[in-house]
Parts: structure tokens; sequence; C-alpha cells
């Protein structure tokens, strides 16, 4: 094989080079590798700042070296003794022949001032704890703290700290209201020494403080760690999650288990205690108003649990986020901003959310309907966006039926509530787009079934009502000495037996039983007569006067007996009786549960302004109300009421009653005892809604197999009917 020697001498020398280049750059590279950058060091604090010689002096700091040999400690000229190096302190050792001066250190041919360093007899050694709040306490261990000109004086940044207890080598000392971050100081004799920094703390805001499980909330104020696991932060006791921190702020994850109680942050064992956290449940949305608009338009979202500050409450349409304008616990408003697409209304009150209706972005809308209930006849006024000003182009209903609208503009439709209106939603359809409003209407209102002021229907004298399973009215007529059947469409006859009217000498109460058999107290026959479904009338039991009379699902009778203090008869199916313990007055007829208690108003017990009980063991006391005169809704004896007339049981756990004197319809949660007003009516007399009706007395009440409430307005001469639904 030829080998060309000159071509082979060229690739052996071209090679040689890139050798040595190679060996050159390592080399290079290796050396710059042993010389190390400098070290950016950082003093933050000393101390003590005085003592004797062999006194540690620590330096607090950032970015020292731990090679504790390339450093070199110098007060005033003289060496001083290195101990240790760590990454954020420097310990030295004060010499002997040291005296003071200026502190200082050389790292890497690089001198480091400290500060100033006095020899003397007073000195700070170590401060403990150096965080806390305001009234913690530390104790100050040192030397040279006894005097004899006078008392040792502690400043913790600059303010002046109450001493609790002082030895010559240890002080104990109150932390001051406000002092802030800063070092702390001892003055004994004209003589002065500075010891570690003590780190106030305390909280200055926490927000939100209501919320529930995951709410973030954010804790402001002072002396916090910058790290998340330096705080611990706890909701009434229950560990919280960090998710941020800086000196002055804290933000937390309220825990899943969080119940209402102080907040509190711990910081190296120092607890500081904050406001209370109330735990509440999510924001509850009752009605969005409109449910459709364009721009411009004020949203109205009425329900419970929103925050009273606009910021906590969140509002998202279709995902989109719409500022909030004013809030209350029950109310939040926003405009619209428009563009935001239909989709769902979102309310998120300190991260707890809730979904609401859906909303269209479109011009036609519906603000509100008045009135918003109302029976057949009703003129209804909805009032929106977007109408068309020609009548004829708006189509409404009301439940799918349609309504007669007579008048119109852009803002407003006037219309007339049809024949067969019943409860549902009102739609408002124009030009292809179609609008719902916020509440639906509800057919209810009050309409006079028999009789009337004008009337000879009935006396004035009538005085107690009971309702058969058809629906038929029956109603005690004192003056007229009869009893008055009223049928489901108001045609008026009187309670006969054997073709002929029944008469009384003074009937005062009436119930029906399961088996429609009617039951009629006359007071001075003292008698209580039944009567069957086929007519026949017979004395059911005698030998007392009753007044007003109840029968429980057993066909128990339970007739007040006339006169003071006299109680109540418990008449068996075959008319025997006894006393039950109980009322001395009652007012008006019981109302007896399932389980045998018995309710009452007692005229000499609560004024009849409320609701007592006598229970299957014999004990009395009052359920609701008090013996003041009053209106008020609340629980149990914090309710007022102001002349019951009647009382029945409504919904299971539900009771109605007809507070006379304040012409409204109440009701009673019985589990809880709660007292809510359903309806208050004006006094004097008018059919018509809810807001319209008025009363002039509430003697007597029953409900039919519908939910329809039947009150005897005894003054009105009138049997009047109120819808709700």
């Amino acid at each position: 094989m030829h080998i060309n020697m000159k071509v082979y001498s060229k690739w052996l020398f071209l090679f040689s080079l890139l050798l040595i280049s190679s060996v050159v750059l390592i080399a290079t590279g290796c050396k710059k590798d042993d010389k190390a950058p400098p070290v950016q060091m950082i003093i933050k604090n000393y101390y003590p700042n005085s003592g004797q010689a062999g006194t540690l002096v620590t330096i607090e700091g950032t970015g020292f070296s731990n090679n504790i040999s390339q450093y070199k400690a110098a007060i005033a000229g003289a060496d001083a003794e290195m101990v240790s190096a760590t990454s954020e302190a420097l310990v030295l050792r004060m010499p002997v022949a040291g005296k003071t001066g200026n502190l200082s250190f050389v790292y890497q041919e690089k001198t480091y001032e400290v500060g100033q360093y006095t020899y003397q007899a007073l000195t700070v050694s170590r401060v403990f704890p150096n965080n806390g709040t305001v009234g913690s306490q530390i104790r100050i261990s040192g030397a040279g703290f006894s005097s004899v000109k006078e008392p040792a004086a502690v400043l913790v940044n600059g303010k002046a700290a109450l001493i609790v207890s002082v030895t010559d080598t240890l002080i104990v000392a109150e932390i001051p209201a406000e002092a802030g971050t800063g070092p702390v100081t001892v003055k004994v004799d004209g003589m002065e020494a500075k010891g570690q920094d003590f780190k106030y703390q305390a909280i200055s805001a926490i927000k939100p403080l209501s919320g529930g499980a995951a709410t973030r909330v954010t804790i402001r104020g002072s002396g916090f760690e910058s790290t998340t696991d330096g705080n611990i932060i706890d909701f009434n006791g229950k560990p919280a999650t960090v998710i941020s921190a800086t000196e002055t702020e804290i933000v937390v994850q309220a825990p899943a288990e969080v119940s209402t109680g102080p907040v509190s942050v711990n910081i190296n064992g120092q607890k500081i205690i904050g406001p209370a956290f109330t735990v509440v449940g999510k924001p509850v949305i009752n009605v969005v108003s409109p449910l459709s608009g364009p721009q411009g338009s004020i949203m109205t979202i009425t329900g419970d649990i929103f925050s009273t500050m606009p910021d906590e409450n969140k509002v998202f349409i279709n995902n989109v986020e719409v500022p909030v304008t004013t809030a209350s616990k029950n109310q939040l408003q926003l405009t619209l901003p428009g563009g935001t697409g239909s989709g769902t209304v979102r309310v998120v009150v300190n991260d707890q959310a809730t979904e609401g209706p859906q909303f269209k972005d479109q011009t036609l809308g519906i603000t509100r309907i008045t009135p918003d209930n109302g029976l057949a006849g009703t003129n209804i006024t909805v009032t929106g966006t977007g109408f068309s000003a020609v009548t004829a182009e708006n189509i409404v209903t009301i439940n799918g039926v349609p309504a007669t609208v007579t008048t119109a503009t852009e803002t407003s439709l006037v219309l007339t509530a049809p024949a067969t209106v019943s409860t549902g939603q009102l739609k408002v359809v124009v030009n292809g787009l179609e609008a719902l409003s916020p509440v639906p209407f509800k057919r209810a209102g009050v309409m006079t079934l028999a009789g009337g002021p004008a009337s000879s229907v009935f006396t004035s004298g009538a005085a107690a009502m009971a309702i058969d399973s058809d629906g038929n009215l029956y109603v005690v007529d004192q003056q007229a000495k009869l009893v008055k059947k009223i049928a489901p469409d108001g045609t008026v006859s009187n309670l006969q037996a054997g073709g002929s009217d029944i008469i009384f000498g003074m009937p005062s109460g009436i119930t029906i039983d399961k088996n429609d058999n009617i039951f009629v107290s006359d007071q001075t026959a003292m008698q209580i007569r039944k009567i069957t479904p086929a007519g026949v009338n017979t004395v059911h039991t005698s030998g007392f006067a009753s007044t007003q009379i109840t029968v429980d699902g057993n066909g128990v009778i339970y007739a007040n007996v006339s006169g003071f203090a006299q109680g109540i008869n418990r008449v068996t199916t075959v008319g025997t009786y006894t006393k039950v313990n109980g009322p001395y007055w009652v007012m008006t007829r019981v109302v007896v549960d399932a389980s045998g208690n018995i309710y009452y108003p007692d005229q000499n017990a609560n004024s009849g302004n409320g609701i007592r009980t006598t229970t299957t063991a014999g004990q009395s006391f009052d359920f609701v109300g008090n013996s003041e005169a009053g209106f008020a809704d609340g629980v149990s004896y914090m309710a007022q009421f102001n002349g019951i007339g009647s009382a029945v049981f409504a919904n299971a756990g539900e009771m109605l009653v007809a507070d006379n004197n304040n012409k409204a319809l109440r009701k009673v949660e019985m589990a809880t005892r709660t007292v809510s007003t359903i309806q208050r009516f004006s006094w004097g007399y008018q059919d018509g809604t809810l807001s319209e009706a008025k009363f002039n007395s509430m003697t007597d009440m029953c409900i039919g197999a519908d939910g329809s409430i039947y009150i005897l307005d005894a003054t009105n001469k009138s049997v009047r009917k109120i819808f709700l639904q």
C-alpha cells in the first residue's frame, strides 16, 4: 500500500493543533471553575451591641459562606475570634484586649462593616421569644440589669415596654401596643444595650369575614413570615391551607370542616387571635329581574346570604362576570353590559356559588309585573323593554292561557287576566322574541263567596263556620238561630232535618267529622246536636253550655264550656265527657294534633294574643305569642298577635292563625314554633288582589280540600274566600 507522506504529514500537523487547542480550552475552563464568584453578603442585624471580653456577638443576614476559615473579624482593630458561620448567621467572640469601636469582618479581601460595639457591663445576650403580639411577654437575658440609681428601662422598637420583673441577668417585659418590628433595647444607669430585633405581629383586617369551606380569605397585618410554611393558620381550631404569604399579607383557604369562630395566626409558637369568621351557607337566589334585556338595563337579584360589601359578591351571566353596583343581605343590583350572550345567572359570594335561572341577552325583557297576583279580570301592568307600541303585536300568556292586551308602549303593557287564569309564568312574545316575567303570576286574592255588608243573607251575629268533604260551608248565625249552608257556587240555604229548617236556641259552635256528620253546640239548650248526612237530628250530648267546638280525627269533640274558668270538655263518640286540664277562658275553638295535644288562645293567660297548648300529659304553656298585644313575626314568645280569631291546621306541621285585630293571616311552623305573616290586609270591605283586599273581622276560619281558605268576616256579614295560589 502506498502512502503519500506529504498528505500524511499535513493531516498529522492539523490533528496535533486540534489536540493542543482542546487541552488549552480544558485547562482554561478548569482554571476559571477553580475561582468561585464573590459572595453577595447582606448584613441585616447584629446583637448584642455591647458586653465584655468573651461576649458572643451574632451577625444575622443572608449570603454568608459557611467556610469559617475564610473570615477574619476585628473590633476597633483588635482581632476577634470567629466561632461559627452559616449562610444566615456569623458568631464572633469579643477579645480580651478589645476596646469600644467599630465591629467588622473581612471575607475574600472585602471588608464588611457591622456596627458599633461597646465594652461595658451592660449587655443583652438573648430575647425570647423574639416575635409576638401586643401584651405578650418576652424574657431578656444578659448582664448588668441591676441599678441602684433608677429602674432599668426596656424599649421595643423605640416604644417603652412594661417591665414585669427584673434581676441582674433577666428582665421580663410586656410588649406595648403598636410597637412595630425593631430592636429590643435595655437602658441602665446611662448605659444602653441593644439585643435582637423583636418581630411585632398583629392582625389588622380579615376579608371576607364570612363564607364556608374553601372560601379564600386574606389576612392583613404585620410581622408575618414570608414563607407559606412559616405561618400556621386555623379557623376556630381547624387548620387552613396557606396559599401565599408576605410579611404583611397571608392568603388562606378555609378548611373543609370550618366552623364559626376566631381566625388565628401562629408563628414560631406565638398565637395571634383575630376576629371571628362566620360560616354561612351558599347564597340563595329567589328572583332575577329581568330574565332578558338589553345593554344598560338594571338587573336586580333578590334572595339571601349575599354580602353587604359589593366586591364580595360576583355575578356571572353565561360565565361572563358583571360587576355588582349595590349590595345588601337580600339584594344585588348590576347594570347589564350587553354582549354576555344568553346563559345561566350565577352568584358567587366569598367562593360559595349558586346557579340561578337562564338569562337571554336581547332587547325584549320584563322587569316586573304589577300586581303579581289576582283573580280573573285583574288588570296587570307589565313593565320592561322591547315591547311593541302596536297592541296586537304583543302576545301575552299566563301559564299558557292568552291574556288580552288593552294598551301598549315600548316599555309598558296593560292586560286583563283571563277568566281561566291560573298560577304560572307570564310570557310576552314580540316579533319572535320571548320574555318571561321574573316571578310567576299567582292566581291569588280575595272574593266574597256569600253575603256582604249590604246583604241580608247573614246577620251580624255569625259566630262559627265549618266545611264538609264536598266543599259545602256551614255558618252558625246566632241572631237568626239557624245554621246557613253555602254551596261551592255561593248558593245559600238553611240546614235542615226532615225537610224543615233546624231552629236552635242559641247556636254557638259547629264542627264536621270525617264522615260529614255535623255537630252544633246550642248554648241555651245546653246540648250538642248531631245532624247526619241523611238529615237525622239527634242530641249527641247534654248537661253543659258549650260554645265553640272542634272534632279530632277519631271523632272526639272538644267543647269550650261557657263562663270564666270553665275550661274544655272532651266528649267521646258516645256522648260522655270529661274535663280537660287547660284553659281558663278560651276565646276561640281549640285545634287538636294527631297526638292529642290541644292548642287554643286563652283570654285569661295570654289575653287572646297567643296560642297555648295543653299536652296529653296535662301540661299547659304558651306555644307562640304572649299577653302583650302587637304585630311581630318571630320564634315562640317573641312573636306578637292581637286578638286571635281562629286557628286551624293546614299542611303537616303547619298551623294557620287568623289574627283578628291585625287583619292578618299568620303561619306557625310547629316544629320550630316560628311565626311568619302570609298576608296582612287593610280594614274595610273590598275584594281583589291580596294587597287590595280588606276585612272588618276574622271571626273564624276553615280550609277546603283544595287549600282555599275561608274567613268568616262577621262584621261585614260575609264569608270570604282567600286564594293563595
